[in-house]
């Protein structure tokens, strides 16, 4: 019997070896699987246990466990890179397919979280809202309105961060679960609220002073929430690191994020349930786009 270590980096066990073997056929553990064999006080990689050493020659490789080399991000800066948008929606559409359920509800549900904390603080603007809209224009009105808005920004940041996180694993063949689409609370939530904080309040600014700086910037810090994820990164170095990468095509990315725009809006005119179905078909696409440009590259045959 052994206890084993899974890729939760969770403990599991007593279990047999004919397990293990099983486990190792379907991809579930490898030779760097760390077991500890009945009577033993140590953990050793199943690679060192001769009684698996058959299977383990046998068994497939699975994707997410080849050997990867992690491009730095001096590399990218200094680097160039194009973005195949049509790609990028296809593959999206291609891994939408494969996860249906599990991507839809769990997109249906960071988006219903989301909104309910939207309809939360949209009760302390809504009567300014409402009075904006009849023509009733203010300092006062609108000051509420945009500080309502700014505060939501963080808001949105911690949710969509860990959805972006979700997507990113599901693309690089990991273990996706629903704790990582919830993970922008648990991982870097300082990090991503500053990242929704200061983006809400430079694009604010930057479209009230010409609208141009402003969509400019927004479209410049597309990548900021993904890299504080994905990188570790503090939320000044992910919006710079965002900004220097994505100037160098901009026009590419925001064709992209108008393609994203679209989509999502189109579920929402398929009575509005439908974005639950092509929220994740474009912002997949975002992040197949994201990991072109910023993530791992198989190592190359010589």
């Amino acid at each position: 019997m052994y206890k084993i270590i899974g890729a939760d980096q969770k403990e599991y066990g007593p279990v047999s070896a004919q397990e293990i073997r099983q486990w190792i056929i379907e991809g579930r553990a490898n030779g760097q699987t760390l077991v500890q064999a009945e009577g033993a006080t140590n953990w050793q990689p199943l690679s060192a246990h001769p009684e698996f050493a058959d299977v383990l020659n046998a068994a497939p490789i699975p994707s997410f466990l080849q050997p990867t080399r992690s491009r730095s991000l001096d590399d990218v800066l200094a680097g160039d890179y194009q973005v195949d948008i049509g790609s990028c929606l296809t593959r999206s559409w291609e891994l939408l397919k494969k996860n249906f359920w599990p991507v839809v509800g769990i997109t249906a549900l960071v988006l219903i979280a989301a909104g309910g904390i939207n309809q939360i603080l949209g009760l302390f603007s809504r009567t300014a809202m409402q009075d904006l809209m009849r023509g009733e224009v203010s300092g006062l009105r609108i000051f509420m309105v945009s500080i309502t808005m700014i505060l939501g920004m963080p808001v949105y940041s911690l949710f969509y961060g860990g959805l972006y996180l979700y997507y990113l694993k599901l693309i690089r063949g990991e273990p996706a679960t629903i704790g990582d689409a919830f993970s922008g609370f648990t991982i870097a939530p300082v990090q991503l609220a500053l990242v929704g904080l200061a983006t809400g309040i430079l694009v604010l600014i930057g479209c009230l002073a010409c609208l141009i700086p402003g969509i400019y910037l927004g479209i410049a810090w597309a990548f900021a929430m993904p890299l504080v994820m994905d990188k570790q990164l503090g939320f000044w170095q992910a919006m710079e690191l965002s900004r220097k990468v994505v100037t160098k095509h901009w026009f590419m990315i925001l064709g992209l994020m108008l393609l994203v725009g679209l989509v999502s809006a189109a579920g929402i005119i398929a009575c509005c349930i439908g974005i639950f179905v092509t929220f994740p078909i474009g912002y997949i696409a975002l992040m197949y786009a994201y990991d072109d440009i910023f993530g791992t590259s198989k190592p190359q045959n010589h």
